[in-house]
């Protein structure tokens, strides 16, 4: 039988011809149907690869997940059909450039 789990995971805007210091990092918790939390990992990341569009100066922008935060199972009865729905979600964005590991650290986003 599969379980039903929370998922927190921080995605990195990369872009290209950036006019701009700014960086951006989006933090999501989603809803994950899985037999175990151990194939949570290979059905997010199948999930959410990296997209790259054209963006408004003239360059590329690619959203990737650059980690999965946390995983928590739920224990409530729920339907099928919240598979990868998304329960929440907040865009940090920093005036600088910053690693993912940096924004981690500054917002306590592993907690």
């Amino acid at each position: 039988m599969k379980n039903f789990y929370s998922v927190k995971l921080l995605f990195e805007s990369v872009v290209s011809l950036n006019l701009s210091p700014e960086k951006i990092f989006e933090e999501r918790i989603i809803l994950v149907q899985a037999e175990n939390s151990d194939d949570i990992s290979n059905l997010v990341y199948s999930k959410f690869p990296p997209d790259t569009y054209s963006n408004s100066e003239g360059g590329f922008t690619t959203i990737q997940l650059v980690e999965i935060l946390d995983v928590f199972e739920l224990v409530d009865d729920i339907e099928e059909s919240l598979n990868f729905k998304e329960v929440y979600s907040r865009h940090l964005i920093f005036e600088q450039d910053v690693t993912a590991k940096e924004a981690i650290g500054l917002y306590s986003l592993d907690k």
